[in-house]
């Protein structure tokens, strides 16, 4: 359901081609929902269906021609059910590759474990870099769409930016923590867990 809601909410700003929500997603709400953009179209073409997006053909003369999705009002409807509704949990659900590796990190050695820490730090500073440029997307959005778009991000900028700031603080905790995990390996401290 997610998904679904995450492609209304940006159709809400205004109307898009599958292929520019793919852009959107990957500049501004990557860091709460990813999508590649086959799901997109995926869903789109669902939506679509039961009625919650339309989308009509543009012509253009030196490229092929370009589907734009539009939130209908079935669309606008299935949106603020979904955002009045409690969250179930608020925590995101756990598959964490990285960390079952590091939780047995005793059958790979000191080295392998930085090496993979390391470069969890890298990957982490990349992603806030990143979360920096999340402006651009709508900043694009807005360049292409006009004064609608930005009128509306003035008004939901806000809640844009908590969502940014959180990430940008988890971020930070996360550089901090593998950090700490990197010295202590190389102080070769060991845990007494009783």
């Amino acid at each position: 359901m997610s998904l679904k809601v995450g492609i209304l909410g940006l159709l809400d700003y205004c109307p898009m081609t599958g292929y520019n929500l793919k852009k959107v997603f990957d500049k501004s709400i990557n860091n709460v929902w990813c999508a590649n953009l086959s799901q997109i179209y995926r869903e789109l073409n669902t939506l679509e269906k039961d009625g919650c997006v339309s989308s009509s053909i543009v012509e253009q003369d030196d490229r092929p021609d370009k589907r734009i999705y539009q939130i209908t009002s079935n669309g606008k409807k299935m949106l603020l059910e979904w955002l009045e509704k409690y969250p179930k949990n608020f925590i995101s659900p756990k598959r964490d590759e990285f960390m079952l590796k590091i939780l047995f990190g005793a059958n790979l050695g000191k080295e392998k474990v930085k090496e993979y820490l390391e470069g969890f730090i890298e990957d982490r500073r990349k992603a806030a870099s990143e979360l920096m440029d999340y402006k651009k997307a709508f900043q694009v959005l807005a360049a292409q769409y006009g004064s609608e778009v930005i009128n509306k991000m003035k008004t939901d900028g806000r809640y844009i930016r908590f969502v940014i700031r959180r990430a940008m603080l988890s971020n930070e905790f996360l550089i901090q923590w593998a950090q700490e995990c990197i010295n202590e390996l190389d102080e070769g401290a060991n845990l007494n867990l009783e």
